[in-house]
């Protein structure tokens, strides 16, 4: 991995750990794209602007998707300053919330295919889950009584 300001972020990584934060930064890189492009193709895609229903599903996972997206950078970003399983534990409920409640939505708002509407609900979940895993970090640093990165 390399030094990032002066600090050897090598010394602490395991194989699996370096190879999860390649498959993080790849999936938030990928799904940026995905977004761009799909939010594209829906400012023209008949089948959402002939029904305000299958266009309001198409905003509520688009919305869900950029956010979760975003906090899923930031997040990302902080394991360089931090370290601690909980934002793993958080990253990995918000990539599955994505990939359940995003990509069922958007399936459902560009086909009607509703074969995958089980799935949204349980992305909702993750997103939840996401969150409250995040306090965590609060806890780990109280329970332990050190910094989390030391």
């Amino acid at each position: 991995m390399g030094k990032f300001n002066n600090i050897n972020i090598d010394n602490n990584m395991s194989k699996h750990s370096v190879f999860l934060n390649k498959f993080i930064w790849l999936f938030i890189a990928i799904n940026g794209a995905v977004f761009v492009g799909l939010s594209a193709y829906a400012s023209h895609a008949p089948e959402l602007n002939n029904s305000p229903y299958l266009l309001s599903v198409y905003q509520k996972a688009s919305l869900q998707h950029i956010l979760h997206l975003v906090v899923l950078l930031i997040l990302a970003v902080g394991q360089f300053i931090v370290v601690s399983r909980w934002l793993i534990v958080s990253m990995t409920f918000f990539i599955t919330g994505i990939i359940l409640f995003s990509y069922t939505l958007y399936l459902f708002s560009f086909t009607g295919v509703k074969i995958a509407a089980f799935l949204t609900p349980i992305g909702g979940v993750c997103f939840i889950l996401g969150w409250l895993s995040l306090a965590g970090l609060a806890w780990h640093v109280k329970r332990s009584g050190e910094h989390i990165n030391e």
